[in-house]
């Protein structure tokens, strides 16, 4: 949208394309691998998917910032893209999400965006119970490396009013909507930043 006026062992770096880390990492789910849990799982599994609505034993299971293949056709991974393309904020409304998915998210927009493109992640939190949504949140993107900032909604007010909440405190030259539970791949951000500054 334009605007108007748990770790893994074995870490290695590699650098994908300029200002873009590609973290690879030994362990489940890595480069988007499936997750396997053995039969003396099963009920446990059963019973947190009723928290979240997905397999959250197995979402525990995968680093937060996990390897995830390169999947652009060969033709996009040559495109190169003008130097100055405009500044993001990337906002991200959740209420009640898992820790493991909202923190996978932010990773992955962090380990897979052009630092120079990326001015911050704005996370607006609508009204969520969960304790470690709250101060432990807060704590944690405190450490990350971009600017990455805690808005509150004083009550529950639904998805378009936190987007909007998550606009006006944005800086960026663009304000980039995702959802709480996504996985930016390499490449994602230049096309789409690409398309604005050919035509705003």
């Amino acid at each position: 949208m334009p605007r108007s006026s748990h770790g893994s062992a074995g870490v290695l770096y590699l650098v994908r394309c300029p200002g873009v880390v590609q973290k690879l990492h030994e362990g489940p789910g890595e480069m988007g691998k499936p997750v396997v849990l053995p039969k003396e799982d099963q009920e446990k599994m059963k019973e947190m998917f009723k928290i979240n609505q997905f397999n959250l034993m197995a979402s525990e299971m995968i680093a937060l910032n996990r390897s995830l293949p390169d999947v652009r056709l060969e033709g996009c991974k040559t495109k190169v893209y003008p130097d100055n393309l405009p500044t993001t904020s990337v906002v991200i409304v959740f209420h009640n999400e898992a820790w493991t998915t909202l923190l996978r998210t932010v990773h992955s927009v962090i380990n897979r965006s052009p630092r120079h493109l990326l001015q911050e992640i704005v996370l607006v939190d609508d009204a969520s119970e969960r304790d470690f949504l709250k101060r432990p949140l807060e704590i944690y993107v405190r450490k990350l490396r971009l600017p990455v900032h805690v808005i509150r909604m004083e009550q529950r007010s639904g998805l378009i009013r936190a987007r909007l909440r998550g606009a006006a405190a944005s800086k960026g030259q663009v304000i980039t909507f995702l959802d709480a539970h996504c996985e930016c791949t390499v490449g994602w951000l230049e096309p789409l930043l690409a398309r604005i500054k050919h035509d705003r």
